[in-house]
């Protein structure tokens, strides 16, 4: 079962990374957009499952763990956003994704101090601290969303889809860049920059590519 685990996380991740980059350039809201969506999304649930299936059956991976709670957040909301258009329309399970997003946050930053105080690993504590930050953003801008319900413009969602769906692509290439180090930094002791890098180049794009489409559908819709 360990062995099926391991190589169908990695066929998905393939898959993933793939799609990922094709969808970039695809035409957005076409059928092939959807399609090639549906099938991103259910690969990168999968490898979110297999990894919580190999940390609690088999070993436990910090790194698996923060990286699977952050990848299936972001495919989510960038799923769920599409179903969710008018403002107050959340479901219980949005909720729900939402609060243990914002709790596993918290939950890595405490093991993150347990780090910093107990071992002498502050890179790894430091990396702990910083994605169980941004964890707990997540889950906390969501549910301030929901509570507050603010007014927005009319394609509020395409904006926040684009962000999703760009993030849980970070996470994918962050995952595959952090498990196979020598294939970018070869024998570096500076290795753990590829925890940071792809989210430092990749956010900046993400957003652009956000505004970018924006301004294409309040011109002529798209979608």
């Amino acid at each position: 079962m360990e062995k099926f685990l391991i190589i169908s996380h990695v066929l998905c991740g393939g898959t993933v990374l793939t799609l990922g980059l094709i969808q970039m350039f695809n035409r957005k809201g076409g059928k092939n957009h959807i399609l090639l969506g549906k099938i991103y999304v259910a690969a990168m649930w999968w490898i979110c499952l297999s990894a919580w299936s190999i940390i609690f059956f088999y070993r436990f991976s910090a790194f698996l763990m923060v990286i699977a709670v952050l990848t299936f957040h972001s495919s989510f909301v960038g799923i769920r956003v599409l179903r969710r258009k008018k403002v107050g329309s959340e479901k219980w399970y949005d909720w729900a994704v939402s609060i243990v997003t914002s709790l596993f946050g918290i939950g890595i930053i405490i093991y993150g101090i347990h780090l910093f105080l107990n071992t002498p690993n502050t890179i790894l504590a430091f990396l702990c601290g910083l994605f169980g930050f941004f964890t707990l953003l997540n889950g906390f801008q969501d549910l301030r969303f929901f509570i507050q319900k603010p007014e927005l413009e009319k394609h509020w969602w395409l904006r926040q889809h684009i962000g999703a769906m760009g993030g849980s692509y970070i996470a994918a290439i962050t995952a595959f860049a952090v498990q196979n180090p020598n294939l970018f930094m070869p024998g570096s002791s500076y290795q753990w920059l590829l925890w940071i890098l792809p989210g430092v180049i990749g956010t900046p794009l993400i957003s652009l590519a956000g505004k970018k489409w924006d301004k294409k559908v309040q011109a002529k819709p798209i979608i």
